[in-house]
């Protein structure tokens, strides 16, 4: 089998960005750590369960970004994966949706994967939509916030069970080539091993030149800071006032 694990870099969600002067889009900053997104680590890890249970298994990742996305695709290296494809955009503007599913779904034409896994969102923009707009390109089926995934025997179909809203579970079979968008709690992803560390580093990440194109399917309109509008209340008065205060206030806002 060939599977292919499309991975996204995220900042430390501790970092704060910042408001470019354009007003269209946020920037980070030279300083702000950036790792694996942690949906995408729950996909590698399934790929790799994948590939114990049927070791003629090849996995691939591949990533959009700069240059410091290397280092997140090489972590997936060392956690056992095989090839990893670099698809370079230099640009810290926003990249939508919609282009990002174009360059994988163009990636992905010649290589005839049989299986494609995704995070289900992303950390930072939350969309959840790259995984499924792939799917439709490639014109293959796909679901989203899975759970359990199985190949069959036949190595044909897969069988996937994918979490629904109040907890929820619904079972399905999609017939190969298929993509899942993989959700979290659905395995603990692995630390690399010495051994695979060490294979890594010999290991050559394949650069790819993006070719962004020009048709705008989206604009960011504006962006702003969050404000809170939250002000504090100081009750004031005897104990007795304050109290009977304090209840009123918990009445008003259906809190008692």
């Amino acid at each position: 089998m060939k599977i292919l694990v499309c991975i996204k870099q995220v900042p430390d969600p501790e970092s704060k960005p910042r408001i470019n002067e354009a007003n269209n889009w946020a920037h980070y900053g030279d300083k702000v750590s950036y790792w694996i997104n942690r949906y995408d680590e729950h996909a590698v890890e399934e790929a790799l369960r994948i590939k114990e249970k049927i070791p003629a298994t090849r996995i691939d990742i591949v990533s959009i970004g700069p240059q410091r996305v290397k280092t997140s695709i090489r972590r997936c290296l060392e956690m056992g994966a095989d090839q990893g494809f670099h698809l370079c955009y230099d640009s810290e503007d926003y990249l939508s949706p919609t282009i990002k599913s174009r360059l994988i779904a163009e990636f992905c034409r010649k290589r005839n994967y049989d299986l494609i896994l995704t995070g289900v969102m992303s950390e930072d923009m939350m969309s959840g939509q790259t995984g499924p707009m792939i799917a439709a390109r490639l014109g293959i089926p796909s679901a989203a916030s899975v759970m359990e995934l199985e190949i069959k025997e036949e190595k044909t179909s897969l069988r996937i069970e994918r979490e629904l809203d109040a907890g929820h579970r619904c079972s399905m079979e999609l017939k190969l080539p298929a993509l899942a968008a993989i959700q979290s709690g659905i395995n603990r992803p692995r630390y690399p091993s010495l051994s695979h560390v060490l294979r890594a580093k010999n290991l050559i990440i394949e650069e790819i030149e993006c070719s962004i194109p020009d048709a705008v399917y989206e604009n960011i309109a504006a962006l702003r800071e969050t404000s809170s509008d939250r002000e504090g209340l100081i009750l004031e008065g005897t104990t007795q006032e304050k109290a009977a205060r304090l209840w009123q206030l918990l009445h008003e806002k259906s809190l008692l």
